[in-house]
């Protein structure tokens, strides 16, 4: 994992700020030149910082005017087909239970299908999804693969429903703006199967789903669903 960009960590330093409340949702930010000189780096960078936080959904800016706060957890995460928000429900509505976790290295086929570089490190931890109280056999087996730096979320995952990208962002302050996902026809191997209560060689889809903050991937997970229980559907709407 490569040394993050200054405006990155700036930006992520002004989101815990505005969720603290140190600038409160309607009130003004501190100028550009203010925030250079109270974190000790140039206008530039500053720029480039409000300007992700602008896309996030946090703040407003207005020449002339400056920058206003608009939300302290926006909701503006869109993506083509879905929404963090709506994975993060998925999470919290289901239960996640550990089958393994252990250092790995992508090797080319792993790479291609994650799609990184190979020869990189990544902390793996394979868990499989249900609907807590139910009989139903388990929805999906996922193996997540979290950036070395980040690794130490898998220890508070027993008993966490949420997304791994979350824990990250409540531990180091990193966050999310952008989740690319791939959909690909796949058959189940022997022991995914097994776990997930459904024959080898059964047809599924594979999720994979690349978490990234500011361009660079701090999670990818990649999940597999039988393909009798899953379902997707996607609106598209004329653009005005």
């Amino acid at each position: 994992m490569g040394k993050r960009p200054i405006y990155a960590e700036l930006s992520e330093r002004l989101v815990q700020a505005i969720k603290q409340g140190d600038h409160g949702v309607g009130a003004l930010m501190p100028t550009e030149l203010e925030l250079a000189a109270a974190h000790g780096v140039s206008r530039a960078t500053v720029r480039s910082a409000l300007d992700r936080i602008e896309s996030m959904g946090f703040v407003t800016r207005q020449k002339g005017v400056g920058t206003r706060v608009i939300a302290a957890n926006p909701h503006g995460y869109d993506a083509s087909t879905a929404s963090l928000e709506e994975l993060a429900h998925f999470g919290a509505a289901t239960e996640r239970i550990i089958f393994g976790q252990h250092e790995v290295v992508a090797d080319e086929d792993l790479a291609l299908r994650m799609g990184c570089a190979a020869g990189k490190r990544w902390y793996l931890v394979s868990v499989v999804r249900i609907e807590p109280d139910s009989k139903d056999p388990p929805i999906c087996w996922t193996d997540n693969y979290i950036a070395p730096a980040y690794a130490d979320v898998a220890t508070v995952l027993p008993g966490q429903r949420g997304l791994i990208t979350d824990l990250i962002a409540e531990r180091y302050g990193v966050i999310v703006d952008e989740v690319i996902q791939t959909i690909r026809p796949t058959l189940l191997d022997s022991q995914i199967a097994e776990a997930l209560k459904s024959t080898s060689g059964a047809p599924a889809l594979e999720i994979v789903r690349r978490y990234q903050s500011a361009g660079s991937p701090i999670c990818i997970s990649i999940s597999q669903h039988p393909g009798d229980r899953f379902s997707y559907r996607m609106t598209l709407k004329r653009r005005s």
